[in-house]
């Protein structure tokens, strides 16, 4: 559960109301830093092989697996959704990084079609970062959904 202030997010374990932990907000100097270090990483990012950027996929689903249950602990005790809930979110979002892994190069293949009778082709290209703001109800699977796709596709995202 969080609490707002006008300094601070603070994180409120919703059954004993014990505050988990507490963050400032950030600055305007902090969030236009955020903004032009995600544009200077999609600069990079999109000259980053395909097969790379699915390989990173792959290996944060598996991070996700290695630390499952510590992240549902964590799900659990800041929001208070029940621990089944929280593995089983966690569970899924490994999942859908494998899934985008395995599919996303796909997804993005340059298409042949035909427009007015002449061949044409139709090629998938990011336009930099996006800012993802979301409900928290899914925090993991959340940042999962915003960010999954935009792993393969040459993006960064702020989440």
């Amino acid at each position: 559960m969080m609490n707002l202030s006008a300094t601070h997010a603070v994180s409120v374990n919703p059954t004993t109301g014990e505050v988990v932990s507490s963050l400032p907000w950030a600055s305007e100097r902090e969030v236009d830093a955020a903004i032009a270090l995600a544009a200077a990483g999609y600069r990079q990012w999109r000259q980053t092989p395909l097969a790379d950027r699915a390989d990173a996929l792959r290996r944060i689903g598996a991070a996700l697996r290695a630390r499952g249950e510590e992240v549902a602990q964590m799900i659990t005790l800041e929001m208070g959704k029940p621990i089944a809930q929280a593995r089983g979110e966690v569970a899924k979002s490994a999942n859908l990084c494998d899934w985008y892994a395995e599919h996303g190069p796909a997804m993005l293949a340059t298409e042949a079609t035909l427009v007015e009778n002449n061949q044409a082709v139709i090629e998938y290209r990011p336009l930099g970062a996006i800012l993802a703001v979301m409900p928290w109800n899914f925090p993991v699977w959340q940042v999962m959904r915003a960010a999954r796709c935009r792993s393969c596709w040459p993006a960064t995202a702020i989440c």
